[in-house]
């Protein structure tokens, strides 16, 4: 064996060896991201970098353990919203914490119906394949997932889709032992330990408001780098 093809193998090897340890000691973790839930600031299928070397603070992108009874243990990514103390409550589908508006610090993305021809004037840059068909009467509406900065652009705001308040939904009611929805929730206390995390696409995120608190512990790293995207089929 050449000395140059040498040096390239241990290089290979040394770089491996690098990546793994940083991996296990969660010092510069890689994960893929699956879901749309945090769109539109992290897309599905992005590969990003979580660091344990960073003290998570509210606001922060975060990588948790989450344990689900039917399918085990996973790594989640959703926004840290709320820490203990906090007095979290989502007013109209706006997140307030400690009574200040969350939500107008982010570009968040929220779901809208629309007819036709409202669903017409928009192309693939602002809808994707993000939206559900809603068969009427008259023909169909479209429930579609657009970023605030488009909607407002297109001036669609009145179109987005609020659940009214003192409509329960049951999984969050068997969560929270509350007749909350995901637009009207709270107020609640996070306790000692405690923390409580949501996605950035508000209407398309399995989040805190279903499956509850997550234990501070829990965390593993917070969202360092989004190294690219290859997209979700």
């Amino acid at each position: 064996m050449n000395k140059k093809l040498k040096i390239t193998l241990y290089t290979l090897a040394g770089v491996v060896i690098l990546y793994q340890l940083l991996n296990l000691t969660g010092i510069a973790a890689v994960y893929s991201i699956p879901t749309s839930g945090s769109e539109p600031n992290i897309k599905c299928g992005s590969i990003v970098v979580a660091t344990n070397m960073i003290t998570p603070k509210r606001g922060d992108f975060v990588t948790y353990t989450f344990s689900d009874p039917n399918y085990g243990s996973f790594i989640y990514t959703h926004r840290l919203c709320g820490m203990e103390n906090d007095t979290i409550e989502i007013i109209d589908g706006t997140l307030f914490v400690n009574g200040e508006n969350f939500d107008a610090n982010y570009n968040l993305k929220h779901g809208y119906i629309l007819n036709e021809e409202k669903f017409s004037m928009l192309d693939r840059t602002v809808t994707g394949s993000d939206y559900r068909v809603i068969p009427t009467n008259n023909g169909k509406n479209f429930f579609v997932f657009i970023e605030d900065a488009d909607a407002k652009k297109l001036q669609l705001e009145k179109y987005r889709f609020l659940i009214p308040k003192g409509e329960s939904d049951p999984k969050i009611e068997d969560t929270y032992q509350n007749q909350w929805n995901t637009d009207h929730f709270g107020p609640l206390v996070i306790p000692k330990g405690k923390v409580f995390l949501l996605g950035d696409n508000r209407d398309n995120s399995q989040d805190s408001r279903f499956f509850g608190l997550i234990d501070e512990a829990a965390i593993t790293g917070v969202l360092w780098k989004t190294l690219f995207t290859i997209g979700c089929n």
